[in-house]
């Protein structure tokens, strides 16, 4: 996993890449520009573990470029609960719940993430409630989505 700096995210993305993301999509340049600069920019490579099963979930992730394979290890292997993709946040159900990771989440190939830590999110409601409100249902959005294609599965957790 390499850090990157923000201002180099023009070279992996296209320049109105936030404005077709759903996590960022109705928010503001500035607010998207704070997000990046105080949350920490994130490259992993195909196969990269992101988080782990039981691992602390004091952040959440939006997918800025890639794929995230989010799965619960069983005795058969993988079981994949959902393919995240660019635009989507990953992990915030735990950390809005404050318990540890249920599942894992590996990059499915190159990635490129924003990982926002819970005193950056308070940060943001400090810095533009209104902004944050919007950033909020987005997130919210997002979850759901996550819930509504994992409940269909036969005998598995609900995240």
């Amino acid at each position: 996993m390499e850090i990157l700096d923000p201002a180099t995210l023009h070279e992996y993305l296209a320049a109105d890449a936030f404005e077709q993301m759903s996590a960022f999509g109705a928010l503001s340049q500035s607010f998207v520009a704070k997000l990046l600069a105080d949350g920490e920019v994130l490259k992993l490579t195909a196969g990269e573990t992101l988080y782990r099963k039981g691992d602390t979930a004091d952040s959440f992730f939006v997918l800025l470029r890639g794929q995230i394979t989010v799965y619960e290890d069983t005795d058969g292997g993988k079981d994949v609960i959902r393919v995240m993709n660019a635009g989507e946040s990953v992990g915030f159900p735990a950390m809005i719940a404050l318990r540890p990771r249920r599942f894992s989440g590996d990059a499915a190939d190159d990635c490129i993430v924003v990982k926002v830590s819970s005193q950056e999110f308070a940060d943001l409601y400090i810095w533009d409630p209104q902004q944050f409100a919007i950033f909020f249902m987005s997130l919210s959005r997002d979850m759901s989505r996550f819930l509504s294609d994992t409940a269909g599965r036969p005998g598995k957790h609900q995240d």
